[in-house]
């Protein structure tokens, strides 16, 4: 079976750059190499270190689409615009317009041109159009399937062509959450695939030597109880909220670690990122940021750690940091948001309620983690025995199954 994945342009795969949807269709290649179920095709952004690491699967085959220097020149420009005249609250989303019309013209000539028994295209609405296009949509009527990571907020002109699609969605929630215009997908044609990780690869162990080394790289002493969050600098994800959560807890060599930036390994910078760093100035030798950090490296990362606070105050879809962290052997603080539940169960973390407690009630659960170490191995033993169904077998396999009937 000849498969193709369309990823949105927007960061290219093999995930090099970061990005949570292409790190999963890296994954998907990944189990590929092992378990050869399919003759795998990506269609992916070009990018010179993505085209090196795509060597490392020899049964994919990766159609590298460069943009060319007028569309980067002119999504530049446009993205400069909205962010220093204009001050756009979502500058980021204007950063690769050009880019991503670019793709969607080359990617329905490659679905024109080629015959696929498959196509799955990777979250983004506006990926429709490249079965618009040529009408596509016609030619693989019945064989195409939208992978939804996010809650979907518009059709951009394709409801009708939508509507023939399958649906492989993250979780119950994502599904549940569906708008009018695809209300008239059959139920049977709502499937969900859980997301997963390289289990083994985040359980992983270090020396005690090599743990300090890595924490006085990142200004960590040995004693220091290490809170970590891992994602974007953006408000839905809660990092305010857990600074103020933080400033409230005056234990001695407890450290807070900010993994992450606005948009994983690119140029973009928002005004509330400026914001949380000024937040963090007067506790400025507690909380430390790290900036981006490369996904091959984020083992490592979780590793020096104690505890794992990823408050999302949004309905987060599903949430790989989630898995990566009870896979790394973390309690977890978290929210009861989204399709977070779904995913973190058991006793490895507290799942508190977003509401306007949220602040005082995280504080609570971060001093009594600190102050608990019984109840922190626990619940690290808990993190890891849930995080094992959800390794990549699981999900290459699920994933398989659902676009094969």
């Amino acid at each position: 079976m000849k498969v193709a994945i369309v990823t949105a342009g927007t960061l290219p795969v093999p995930a090099v750059k970061g990005g949570a949807v292409e790190t999963l269709v890296e994954n998907l290649a990944k189990e590929n190499e092992k378990y050869r179920r399919v003759e795998l095709v990506i269609i992916s952004v070009f990018d010179h270190e993505a085209e090196t690491q795509a060597h490392n699967y020899p049964h994919t085959r990766f159609i590298f689409l460069r943009p060319g220097l007028f569309i980067e020149a002119l999504d530049k420009c446009t993205y400069f615009i909205a962010n220093k005249l204009l001050k756009k609250g979502r500058a980021a989303s204007y950063r690769n317009i050009f880019r991503r019309f670019s793709m969607l013209r080359r990617t329905a000539r490659i679905l024109s041109k080629e015959t696929f028994d498959r196509v799955v295209l990777e979250n983004s609405a506006t990926l429709f159009q490249t079965l618009k296009r040529k009408k596509n949509y016609k030619k693989y009527e019945g064989h195409y399937y939208y992978h939804i990571h996010n809650v979907v907020t518009g059709s951009y002109g394709c409801a009708r062509i939508i509507n023939g699609c399958k649906t492989l969605a993250v979780s119950n929630y994502i599904n549940r959450t569906l708008p009018d215009f695809m209300q008239t997908i059959p139920r049977q044609n709502r499937r969900v695939v859980y997301n997963g990780i390289d289990t083994k690869r985040f359980n992983c162990t270090i020396s005690k030597k090599d743990r300090d080394q890595l924490r006085n790289k990142f200004g960590l002493e040995s004693k220091d109880i290490v809170l970590i969050f891992v994602g974007r600098l953006t408000p839905e994800k809660g990092i305010k909220e857990l600074l103020k959560a933080f400033r409230k807890i005056d234990t001695p060599n407890v450290k807070l670690l900010i993994v992450g930036s606005l948009f994983f390994d690119s140029d973009l910078w928002s005004p509330f990122e400026e914001q949380i760093k000024q937040m963090s100035e007067a506790m400025k030798n507690r909380v430390l940021f790290t900036g981006f950090i490369p996904y091959k490296e984020m083992p490592f990362i979780y590793s020096i750690a104690d505890i794992a606070v990823l408050p999302s105050i949004w309905d987060e879809p599903a949430g790989l940091t989630m898995i990566e962290a009870m896979a790394s052997g973390l309690p977890l603080i978290t929210t009861l948001s989204g399709g977070i539940p779904e995913y973190v169960k058991g006793d490895g973390a507290v799942l508190l309620p977003r509401n306007e407690h949220i602040i005082n009630n995280m504080a609570g659960a971060l001093r009594e983690l600190v102050m608990n170490p019984d109840l922190r191995l626990m619940m690290a033993k808990g993190s890891q025995l849930i995080s094992q169904s959800m390794n990549l077998d699981h999900y290459y396999l699920n994933f398989i199954k659902e676009i094969s009937d």
